[in-house]
């Protein structure tokens, strides 16, 4: 089936103190992709370094100048798109190989009930992966919908933003984020989504890993301003107003040093585990103050 390029709209989503990684992000994305969008979105949330604007050919550029969360201004964007699909692209994604969206964009062609088809962060695939075939190379995600890049069908994912508005916000979905929520709406209106086998090298590889932004920013509670934590608590959970007495920080301390106890075992075992480390270590180079 022929394909239309006027059909597809790039969508480049970033928020403050991410500009680093979409200058490396959209530096990789366009030496792997020769595809031509009808247009281009760029997705601003927060106070971000406008100096990056100009590497970026967008056509249409939308800014929250105080940050309102990632599912608030992923829910503005989609009210704006007006082509069938989308692609989603995220500020932290390096491209090992070129991005297939002329075939990608063939197959969704073939079905309405295609919702959104992603590219893969890890390579190969085990043979467990491998059992849900759904077509060619296209397989069943055992981590359910992500957005990790993702060719989307607009009306179907503007579908699902819809609902997430309607959908209770309260202390029972303080930590529903955005993702599962698709993931459920989609399988209850029983409409296709996939993720493409890479071969032996992975589509991207993902750099934001260390710098991801607080999960309350990707909550469904985030498009609610009566339940939303953003700029209300810290990550403790205690609000700006409650005071930090002695007792509060003498009682932290034994927790604080079992915890760093447990790091120290477990960064010679896990990536993640010096990851955080690390994190912590930069932290300190900082002097505790970003």
């Amino acid at each position: 089936m022929s394909t239309d390029h006027k059909d597809v709209t790039l969508v480049i989503f970033t928020c403050e103190g991410r500009e680093h990684l979409l200058i490396k992000t959209m530096a990789s994305f366009y030496e792997a992709c020769d595809f031509k969008f009808s247009k281009t979105f760029l997705i601003l949330d927060g106070k971000v370094n406008t100096d990056i604007v100009g590497d970026i050919k967008a056509d249409t550029i939308l800014k929250h100048t105080t940050r309102e969360g990632y599912v608030s201004i992923i829910a503005d964007a989609l009210r704006l798109i007006n082509t069938p699909y989308f692609f989603w692209l995220e500020d932290d994604f390096l491209f090992n190989q070129k991005a297939p969206l002329n075939y990608m964009l063939d197959v969704m062609n073939r079905d309405v009930n295609w919702a959104g088809i992603f590219l893969s962060r890890t390579a190969p695939f085990t043979s467990a992966q491998k059992k849900k075939p759904v077509i060619d190379d296209l397989y069943i995600p055992d981590i359910g919908f992500s957005v990790s890049p993702t060719l989307c069908k607009t009306i179907h994912m503007r579908a699902a933003f819809a609902a997430m508005d309607l959908h209770e916000k309260s202390d029972h979905t303080k930590h529903l984020t955005f993702e599962p929520f698709i993931d459920s709406f989609f399988i209850q209106n029983k409409l296709k989504y996939a993720i493409m086998d890479p071969g032996e090298i992975s589509h991207v590889e993902h750099i934001g890993l260390l710098e991801s932004t607080d999960r309350a920013h990707h909550t469904v509670n985030s498009l609610e301003k009566q339940f939303t934590i953003i700029n209300k608590e810290f990550v403790s959970g205690l609000g700006r107003d409650r005071i930090i007495t002695m007792y509060n920080k003498f009682a932290m301390l034994p927790k604080l040093w079992f915890a760093i106890i447990v790091l120290s075992v477990k960064l010679f075992k896990h990536r993640v585990s010096y990851d955080f480390a690390f994190r912590i270590y930069c932290a300190y180079l900082k002097k505790f103050k970003f």
